[in-house]
């Protein structure tokens, strides 16, 4: 697992609660833009850690 993947992980989770923070304090509209670029960013996460996983382990499909 790269730098890349704990970057994208630590970025989305940090988006969501950011616009979590903000759709409960009345800002709704952005809370829920930045929740949907959390959620992309934990998305090209796990993307990272399945290719991780599929390139240490050769053999298996």
């Amino acid at each position: 697992m790269g730098v890349r993947t704990i970057l994208y992980a630590i970025c989305g989770l940090a988006s969501f609660l950011i616009g979590a923070y903000n759709a409960s304090a009345g800002e709704r509209t952005l809370g829920i833009a930045l929740m949907g670029i959390g959620l992309l960013f934990q998305v090209l996460a796990l993307r990272g850690i399945r290719a991780a996983r599929h390139h240490n382990a050769p053999g298996e499909m």
